[in-house]
């Protein structure tokens, strides 16, 4: 994969964005069919239907979008309501074009509802990828543009999409013709708990919400019981991020990138920062903060100390680089260059919890390997 698309990315997987996010839980957890941790959507019960209120559905969006879905019949009371997109459920064939979602259909044991896909070289999953290879699952989208035709040609129940802002207007020209696009905000929840909930939103698109709940249970206690391990732990120091067209951009500290180094009893340099974003600094300001740190987790897409040094020299003089404590998330990429961290990641957050505590605190963990991260050499 081009390292910087690679990078951006990573920014969408790693960062939060603007609201302020929920702890990830320290106490014994108790399962419940209700929305825990997810902060972008909700859902309320109402004369027979359900209804779901998508809040901020993109970067910079000011409306949530609002879905009512229905099995046989909408309610009188909704047939002229307007400010509903009705969605006929469960829905049997799906176009999408975010690859989190793929991961989330095959643990829903709905990945042959997929019809078409934008982007298919970003697929990781090898069934899937046989699925494109055997024309069951269409190209709809070269370079990031979907192709209209191609999806109104397929006739979907839905097209799942996330947007940066840059797929709007195709998104709407898709509404205007009478295509369901139901949002999803996934990437931009501030925890890895509520990224994964978006499995509740899509069991109820499918009909597999009591499958989603109880597999969502299950991942929490398991994501529970990690972080239990380091409760009251000294935490090593960390730095993550790497430059970027000269600027070094990494988690502030109350996103989803430090709230998760902090669950894994990881020291975050820069959890005193209180935004949600990210931070935007020049080289000199990381190294006068974090030249000491003992770990340097999340370097993008290097894959070998040796090509993080041909980018810029000056990664050698960090501590981390020196004892050889940094680590990239390329455990798992296939040979087209798809990286499974960016499908399966966001629906693996105990694997993901797991892994940074092998890295930071390994004896808590001696038999486990990572996963989704690998040691730079």
């Amino acid at each position: 994969m081009n390292r910087y698309l690679s990078f951006f990315l990573w920014l969408f997987f790693l960062v939060g964005c603007t609201s302020s996010p929920k702890k990830a839980p320290i106490k014994a957890y108790k399962p419940s069919g209700g929305i825990l941790f997810a902060e972008r959507f909700q859902i309320e019960y109402k004369e027979g239907v359900k209804l779901i209120t998508i809040d901020k559905p993109w970067q910079g969006s000011k409306e949530p979008i609002k879905y009512l879905l229905y099995k046989d019949s909408i309610p009188n009371v909704f047939v002229d309501d307007n400010s509903y997109v009705k969605i006929k459920v469960p829905v049997r064939t799906i176009v999408c074009n975010l690859t989190t979602q793929l991961a989330l259909m095959e643990e829903l044991g709905v990945s042959d509802r997929l019809i078409g896909f934008a982007q298919t070289q970003f697929i990781y999953s090898p069934a899937f990828i046989e699925k494109v290879d055997n024309g069951i699952v269409k190209e709809v989208g070269p370079d990031g543009s979907l192709d209209i035709e191609s999806i109104l040609n397929l006739n979907p129940d839905i097209v799942l999409a996330f947007s940066s802002g840059n797929e709007n207007r195709q998104l709407e020209k898709l509404r205007e013709l009478g295509v369901n696009v139901v949002m999803n905000a996934g990437y931009m929840e501030t925890t890895v708990l509520g990224r994964y909930e978006w499995i509740k939103f899509l069991g109820h698109l499918t009909g597999t919400e009591d499958i989603a709940t109880r597999i969502f249970d299950e991942k929490v206690i398991a994501y529970d019981s990690l972080a239990q391990l380091v409760k009251g732990k000294e935490g090593p120091a960390v730095i993550t991020g790497t430059l970027y067209g000269g600027t070094w951009f990494m988690p502030a500290g109350d996103n989803y990138g430090a709230n998760i180094l902090a669950a894994a009893g990881g020291n975050y340099l820069w959890k005193e920062d209180q935004s949600t974003g990210w931070l935007s600094m020049d080289f000199e300001s990381v190294f006068e903060q974090g030249y000491d740190a003992d770990y340097w987790i999340g370097v993008a897409s290097y894959s070998s100390l040796g090509q993080l040094l041909e980018s810029d020299a000056r990664y050698a003089e960090f501590e981390a680089f020196k004892k050889g404590n940094v680590y990239a998330y390329m455990a798992r990429v296939n040979e087209n260059g798809a990286n499974d961290y960016f499908e399966s990641g966001n629906v693996n957050p105990d694997k993901l919890l797991a892994d940074l505590i092998k890295i930071l605190h390994p004896e808590l963990l001696p038999d486990y390997e990572l996963y989704y991260y690998m040691k730079l050499e």
